[in-house]
């Protein structure tokens, strides 16, 4: 534990050691985020009503579909719509887990920028948006997500090789060959926290 208050239960990235980002020379870790919605001027998420929204007609989320499928590393999240400063009830925001509500693409890479030309949506590669790199600083906000899309992309992984999903956990089932009888299988369980748990039982 490093912070001050040991009263914590540890589920903060400040207050766990690890040698993740040494190990792994992750040192090199750029990152870009896309905003789309009310902070970026765009009229909400999809912009057609509520009803008739559909996801993939989403920039963000179709952008996340396309690039996972193109292996790049990404992660994307809601963010909470600013409060307005008058009180102007005409123009409510939308509801939080609305898809008119504002939403950022966070994508993360090692060495060059991939090519996005064809995975992100023009209208989200037109909006305001941020990068940086390890040299410039993560931030804890930056942290927390790139661990987030490495436990995405570790569950993706598990998923693709038959391993099968029970709660926290990642089991390998039995295929029922007899000369397997006797033998260890591997076992994974993670948290979405921000560490790796990965016991092998």
């Amino acid at each position: 534990m490093t912070h001050q208050n040991h009263q914590t239960n540890g589920a903060s990235l400040e207050d766990c050691h690890t040698n993740f980002f040494a190990l792994t020379e992750l040192y090199g870790i750029k990152w870009r985020k896309l905003v789309w919605g009310e902070s970026s001027g765009a009229p909400g998420g999809c912009g057609e009503g509520e009803e008739g929204a559909a996801p993939l007609a989403d920039p963000v989320i179709s952008s996340y579909a396309r690039c996972l499928a193109g292996d790049i590393l990404c992660v994307w999240r809601r963010v909470p719509s600013p409060q307005p400063l008058d009180l102007d009830l005409a123009v409510a925001p939308p509801p939080p887990l609305s898809l008119r509500a504002s939403k950022e693409l966070w994508i993360f890479w090692y060495g060059e920028e991939p090519d996005l030309t064809g995975l992100v949506a023009p209208e989200l590669m037109a909006s305001q948006g941020e990068q940086g790199s390890w040299e410039s600083g993560l931030s804890y906000e930056c942290r927390s997500l790139l661990f987030k899309a490495l436990h995405n992309l570790i569950e993706r992984c598990l998923l693709s090789r038959d391993f099968v999903r029970l709660g926290k956990w990642f089991v390998q089932p039995y295929d029922g060959d007899e000369e397997d009888i006797g033998k260890r299988y591997l076992t994974y369980n993670y948290s979405r926290g921000p560490y790796l748990i990965i016991i092998v039982t």
